[in-house]
């Protein structure tokens, strides 16, 4: 029996059912009914709180008092949000549904200056592609690299560039995918990036999910080689074994571009893949959603990628994700999408959310302390007392509530990721207001090859460094200098400790040695990644 059925009033709620018509519905509903309870219950004591900032705010102090409950309440906000995104997760076993009809399908592999042997790998996997219908694989290559085609053509696979066909590079990998769209007719098209290497069933675990004539794509889950630990948080497990299952429970996953399998129709009747951002995923579901289209998420990995493996390449990987979110968010705003559903809407609204918060409002809150130490100044007129009794529940019963809600899936640490990048969203969110459709921001393969220059890491993580810096030396500076009363400077150390745990292990592993454990395992991992999650 698991800790949750253990609990009284967990047991008492959900009598045991003998059958179920989803699958793992039984096993999970102890905790879909235990995390609602805690996400109503913290919704009622943060909706609490905010109502006593209200009220205890310091009227000498005016602004910073104001947004800092307007601070606080986006703080709660994000929370409903996410909240609904995880209302009630759906599970699909490993083996997929049976297949009904078999279809075409043409495989696109987009390249634009990997490696060669990133490449070679990736072609491997696709040659040993199972499938009894009409398989054609496309080597679509921006790179315009002879010794890609050279291998293509050894496969017999089908290499189209269009640099070296003349076509224009715009719109990246959208323009690619479209490049290939349009000379190719499988009834279905499996995408997959240069670094993802696919395992033989792809086809056969995600093909059957298209019985539905109005499923547009279903999207599996990814899965990278990476560092042990690791360090920045490259799998997300909060993401592909939470929120991803959040939103097919309401047919609308998001694409994540790679190990991704599309129905040609889908595309052909929404202009094929998205151009207008930066990269095509997020936007082609958005496209997609809009014009009725559903979509699926196969939560079981069927490829295994490449991860960034430094500071930088995390910074360039999570900064073309945020701006993409950001500028769908400034300039075609969920809210106002036409033919969205409101379930849609609310869940295109949780990621820009999320990045508003990692980028603005938890950095704010962290820098009101370091104020304070320098000024004496409260956002409060009344007792630090209260406001750590308050704050300290509602904090404990949040972290509790998404821990549950997120079924485990180390829901603190892809708090202190998405804080410890706080640079990155803010940067992209800036730059989003000044790209508008029209005017798409540069975009940089992850892996591709680039001109040897290091930079040293450190000068990656200065905004951290400094914030890490005042947070941990200002308290003891306002009391030797006398600069605010001691009941200040102990009540918003508690902050101050909260921001040196959020905003230290990106820094850690800016600046750690990486580990690498044997890829021959990684691979095993992967491999054996269904079997784990069935």
């Amino acid at each position: 029996m698991s800790l949750l059925a253990r609990i009284p009033l967990v047991r008492g709620v959900i009598p045991p059912r003998e059958h179920t018509l989803r699958y793992k519905d039984d096993e999970d509903r102890h905790a879909v009914i235990l995390s609602r309870l805690l996400a109503i219950g913290t919704f009622l004591t943060g909706l609490g709180y905010i109502v006593w900032l209200f009220f205890a705010k310091n009227p000498h102090h005016p602004w910073m008092a104001a947004a800092f409950i307007a601070a606080e309440s986006v703080c709660l906000l994000l929370f409903l949000t996410a909240t609904f995104t995880v209302w009630r997760l759906r599970y699909k076993p490993p083996q997929g549904l049976p297949l009904q009809a078999v279809s075409t399908v043409d495989v696109f592999v987009t390249v634009c200056g990997e490696p060669l042997e990133v490449v070679q790998r990736t072609l491997t996997a696709v040659a040993d592609i199972e499938w009894a219908g009409a398989v054609k694989v496309y080597v679509l290559d921006d790179g315009a690299s002879d010794a890609v085609e050279a291998e293509a053509v050894r496969r017999n696979f089908i290499y189209r560039s269009r640099p070296k066909s003349g076509a224009s590079l715009e719109a990246a990998k959208a323009g690619n995918l479209n490049f290939g769209l349009k000379q190719s007719e499988g009834e279905l098209i499996l995408v997959l990036d240069a670094d993802q290497v696919a395992a033989p069933h792809i086809l056969h675990a995600l093909a059957g999910y298209m019985r539905f004539s109005d499923v547009g794509f279903i999207q599996s889950r990814q899965f990278y080689h990476v560092p042990e630990g690791d360090p920045f948080f490259s799998q997300d497990r909060v993401f592909y074994e939470a929120v991803q299952l959040g939103y097919d429970d309401r047919d609308n996953a998001i694409s994540c571009g790679s190990g991704v399998l599309y129905r040609r129709a889908a595309l052909e009747e929404a202009g094929g893949f998205a151009s207008w951002n930066l990269v095509e995923d997020l936007t082609t579901s958005y496209e997609l959603h809009s014009r009725g289209w559903r979509s699926f998420y196969y939560p079981h990995a069927l490829s295994i990628g490449l991860a960034p493996t430094d500071i930088w390449g995390v910074y360039r990987q999570r900064g073309q994700w945020a701006l993409d979110t950001m500028r769908l968010f400034f300039w075609d705003n969920p809210l106002i999408k036409k033919g969205l559903v409101w379930q849609g809407r609310m869940s295109y609204l949780v990621i820009p959310l999320t990045y508003l918060g990692a980028g603005f409002v938890f950095p704010f809150l962290f820098i009101i302390p370091i104020w304070t130490y320098l000024t004496g100044g409260s956002v409060l007129a009344t007792s630090e007392i209260r406001f750590v009794l308050f704050r300290g529940m509602y904090l404990v019963m949040m972290a509790v509530a998404l821990r549950v809600l997120f079924r485990r899936q180390e829901a603190g640490r892809q708090f202190q990721m998405l804080v410890g990048l706080f640079p990155v969203y803010l940067a992209a969110t800036v730059r989003a207001l000044f790209h508008p459709r029209g005017r798409t921001p540069r975009y940089t393969p992850n892996h591709a090859r680039r001109k040897n220059r290091t930079r040293p890491a450190a000068l990656a993580i200065l905004p951290q460094l400094t914030l890490m810096g005042l947070s941990a030396i200002l308290p003891f500076y306002a009391i030797a200098a006398g600069t605010a009363e001691p009941r200040l400077i102990l009540s918003n150390a508690f902050i101050s400790a909260a921001a040196l745990w959020a905003l230290l292990p990106v820094v850690f592993a800016a600046i750690s040695k990486k580990v690498w454990s044997d890829e021959h395992a990684s691979y095993a991992a992967y491999q054996q990644t269904a079997e784990t999650d069935s």
